[in-house]
């Protein structure tokens, strides 16, 4: 049932799709405006996977409402990177260290990680800089789940998660979070994993990922009805 929801909501089929609801092409503008602004300002590195890319929905059971558009994930952030593919020299106290396992349940859980120094922690920082309201992306081992950071504690990041940064006016966090959950993800998630033992996937496929895009004010209406709904399914499962 959860996974039916999350579809048909991803298919516009739990919302209504209102004339007064902005046009999801000038949001499509307005975040590759927000990227390449940050990038001439220094704030971020220019990344050839990140810049507006339309696909044609050919998948009827992936049709979506006339105001939305299917993109790559990659058209809706403007930083996507993973964390160090060193193994870091662990330490008693300092910084935590996130690998997957911290955040594979879908919340990010700071209790059980190991630390590193500050000093190390400085310099992954500045290639990989985690924030609240971020998206965390697991990538090695478990793939696919999703974690909005939820804590201003800084962090530092394993190469098995993925560190995903978008604005926020544009691109509502619990909506970019179902639609991670959702089938629509999910079965490309499982399509373009690699390896058998130490499952792997890399970020030029997550860059290239197909998802949906309503528009500002509709994501918000989908994370409500979504909101409601998904506690009953929990509900369900323990009677």
């Amino acid at each position: 049932m959860k996974e039916a929801l999350l579809q048909a909501a991803m298919q516009g089929k739990l919302t209504e799709q209102l004339e007064s609801d902005s046009s999801v092409d000038e949001l499509l503008l307005y975040i590759e405006e927000d990227r390449k602004n940050k990038i001439s300002s220094g704030l971020i590195k220019k990344d050839k996977r990140l810049f507006i890319n339309y696909i044609d929905d050919e998948d009827a059971s992936y049709s979506i409402p006339d105001t939305w558009q299917m993109v790559t994930l990659g058209s809706l952030v403007y930083k996507l990177t993973d964390g160090t593919h060193k193994t870091p020299k662990y330490a008693i106290e300092g910084v935590k260290f996130v690998s997957v396992k911290d955040m594979s349940s879908g919340k990010l859980d700071l209790s059980k990680t190991k630390f590193i120094t500050q000093e190390e922690h400085k310099e992954l920082y500045k290639r990989c800089n985690p924030e609240k309201g971020d998206m965390l992306l697991s990538k090695v081992g478990t793939t696919g789940v999703p974690a909005i950071i939820d804590t201003d504690e800084q962090f530092s990041l394993f190469v098995s998660v993925a560190l995903l940064k978008y604005n926020h006016q544009f691109i509502n966090e619990k909506f970019l979070y179902y639609l991670l959950m959702s089938p629509l993800v999910q079965e490309q998630v499982k399509e373009n994993t690699r390896g058998i033992g130490n499952k792997n996937w890399v970020l030029d496929f997550i860059a290239k990922t197909a998802v949906v895009l309503p528009p500002i004010e509709e994501q918000q209406r989908i994370v409500d009805r979504l909101d409601a709904l998904l506690p009953l399914c929990e509900d369900l499962k323990k009677k």
